[in-house]
């Protein structure tokens, strides 16, 4: 999903659904009405460039999604060397989760993934994309290490990801069960998830 390929009314429709569903509206009864009013347009400006409100709904979804990635990348390639990009990536976890405005906490609290699989079905060739984006992150972050000295040559790049994907997805954990972690802070956890990656990759 390219952002420039839509008109400045289409980025008002989809940042009109997201403010709705900020301000508490469920995504799964909102009316094209309340769409329309919440973008500035008239209700037919809708129908001039959507065909249904689930089109509306899976785009502007896709369309915020895309804009907080793209923004997480930007703040990550910002970082100089392998250990601030690492950490900079759990850093934007933690402030996903704890940011209750972030597209995911937004969607999660409106009934949940099964649910809006429906609404993104017809958008469901976006997905493999946004998996390759994900993947070219880590492997320059590796190439980076390798770089640095801190990444080994000798594994190949499927275990590397793995070792790397692994660490993401343990932190996940801790974040969404801290409550039952009291003696590990949020930086200590970091630390973990760090000193697993170079363990296994050095």
């Amino acid at each position: 999903m390219e952002n420039n390929n839509y008109t400045d009314k289409e980025i008002a429709i989809f940042n009109g659904v997201i403010d709705l569903i900020r301000r508490g509206a469920n995504v799964y009864s909102v009316t094209v009405s309340e769409i329309a009013q919440a973008s500035g347009v008239g209700k037919g400006t809708i129908y001039e460039y959507f065909s249904t409100k689930e089109e509306v709904i899976s785009k502007s979804i896709l369309y915020n999604i895309e804009q907080e990635m793209d923004y997480a990348i930007r703040r990550i390639e910002s970082k100089l060397d392998f250990k601030s990009r690492y950490y900079e990536a759990l850093k934007i976890i933690v402030e996903n989760f704890d940011n209750k405005s972030s597209t995911i906490n937004l969607l999660l609290s409106t009934g949940g993934i099964s649910q809006l699989y429906e609404y993104i079905i017809d958008e469901e060739d976006l997905i493999p994309s946004y998996i390759q984006r994900i993947e070219g992150i880590i492997d320059n972050l590796l190439q980076m290490g390798y770089e640095e000295g801190i990444i080994s040559s000798e594994e190949d790049q499927y275990y590397k990801r793995m070792v790397m994907t692994s660490s993401i997805a343990g932190f996940l954990s801790y974040i969404n069960n801290r409550e039952r972690y009291a003696n590990i802070d949020t930086a200590k956890a970091m630390d973990m998830c760090y000193k697993m990656v170079i363990k296994s990759l050095n």
